[in-house]
């Protein structure tokens, strides 16, 4: 079995510091819309649950199991907001010194 073969392929992209923080500031946006999506999906878990609960179907246990997998994945999606926001603290710290060194280099 051989390895494949991977083309030459040198893209052409040229970014500036600033195009790079812009990027990685709408990365944070598009990482907290995903973990707003994970939510809504446990509420909706729940509120399923929860509904087949009034109706019969489910039992306390199964309440008790979608509880504890919602915790868990609430304590995921909380671990991901803190790294989220160390990560959006980091960028705007670069962009305050690009555009603080950026003035200087002006003068």
């Amino acid at each position: 079995m051989s390895l494949p073969n991977i083309p030459d392929i040198t893209p052409d992209i040229d970014l500036d510091r600033e195009d790079v923080i812009n990027l990685i500031i709408a990365s944070v946006a598009l990482e907290e819309i995903s973990l707003s999506h994970i939510l809504n999906a446990e509420s909706e878990k729940i509120q399923r649950v929860l509904c087949m609960e009034k109706h019969k179907c489910a039992d306390l246990s199964d309440i008790k199991e979608i509880n504890e997998s919602a915790e868990r994945m609430l304590d995921g999606v909380t671990r991901m907001q803190i790294l989220l926001q160390m990560k959006l603290q980091n960028v705007l710290q670069l962009k305050e010194k690009c555009h603080h060194c950026c003035k200087h280099e002006e003068k």
